[in-house]
């Protein structure tokens, strides 16, 4: 902070105002492509979520179908 102290004192008040405004509408650019980034990871981690959820359902079907098939064959044999 104190490398840029002179800054502020040459700059006189419509010219400080202006330097702060960009300054606020670069960190605003900033904060609304960090949250567009969020909101991509969060939809692509609840595709993923979803597409976990749906194999592993497929995978109880199929184990709970095979040892039906299996209990039946014992049953009657």
């Amino acid at each position: 902070m104190a490398a840029n102290v002179w800054f502020g004192r040459r700059l006189t008040g419509g010219a400080m105002r202006a330097v702060i405004r960009e300054h606020r509408r670069a960190n605003a650019r900033k904060r609304a492509l960090t949250r567009d980034v969020a909101r991509l990871m969060l939809v692509a981690s609840v595709v993923v979520l979803g597409v976990l959820a749906v194999e592993i359902g497929r995978k109880a079907v199929t184990i709970i179908s095979h040892g039906a098939a299996q209990n039946s064959v014992e049953l009657t044999g």
